[in-house]
């Protein structure tokens, strides 16, 4: 589920992002990144012991406002 490469638009991320996807997309850092993972500011889910994000969830945390 990795981003091969950086993406320029958002519908170009993959439907289900991982924390990792999210470090490179976001111009946030890796500890913000998974604070905002564990408050539950940006909706995920764990199935085993992988984190999963919808594109949907990382819209909303943005508050719609993506291109």
């Amino acid at each position: 589920m990795s981003i091969p490469k950086q993406p320029q638009r958002f519908e170009e991320l993959p439907e289900l992002l991982t924390p990792k996807d999210l470090i490179s997309y976001l111009p946030i850092g890796r500890d913000s990144v998974y604070t905002a993972l564990k408050s539950q500011a940006i909706r995920n889910v764990r199935v085993g012991q992988k984190l999963l994000i919808t594109r949907a969830a990382l819209r909303d945390f943005l508050g719609g406002a993506v291109e």
